[in-house]
């Protein structure tokens, strides 16, 4: 029980970390939608430079990256539920297993999103040296994505989800041949 009291506490201060960060974010981004400027900045998508409506797909890539940063939000709350339930002594309940597969659909659809968003799109504010190793939207993706972290967490999370489900039918079983 001493496990499940310090796991708690650790999956709480997750949560509030990440809801700290993403407001942090909101309004980082939140000033940049409004006065700045994004004709120096260089956005290619698919290598082509795209010149026309690049403010448009520079905000709408901020706005894609804070719709993910919400789902991670999502998937963390998730767990911090179960675990409250799981600190309660509710351990077998289908509510888990619902959690976990949400938890692992959104953590492989970040992962594949952040995958294909990363191979096309290119973003390079005016003060980032021309090193590839310094762009721009580089720096936001690897925040993102560990290599296949993402991946392997929603993948764990869909086994888990599983695991719960037939633990759940056993105890049914179990419950009816008494």
């Amino acid at each position: 029980m001493k496990t499940l009291k310090i796991f708690g506490w650790l999956s709480h201060f997750l949560m509030i970390t990440i809801f700290l960060l993403g407001i942090l974010f909101f309004l980082a981004t939140k000033s940049s939608f409004r006065f700045d400027d994004y004709s120096k900045w260089t956005l290619l998508i698919n290598n082509i430079q795209e010149t026309d409506h690049k403010g448009t797909y520079i905000k709408m890539f901020f706005i894609l990256i804070g719709i993910l940063y919400i789902l991670y939000f999502i998937a963390i709350f998730l767990f911090n539920l179960s675990v409250r339930d799981f600190e309660k002594r509710i351990f077998i309940s289908f509510k888990h297993s619902n959690r976990f597969r949400l938890i692992g659909v959104i953590f492989i659809f970040n992962y594949i999103i952040s995958i294909i968003l990363n191979q096309y799109i290119i973003i390079r504010t005016p003060d980032d040296p021309t090193q590839t190793s310094y762009i721009f939207s580089e720096k936001i993706f690897t925040e993102f994505q560990t290599p296949l972290g993402g991946l392997i967490i929603g993948f764990f999370f869909l086994v888990l989800s599983q695991v719960f489900k037939e633990a759940l039918k056993q105890k049914q079983e179990n419950e009816l041949t008494i």
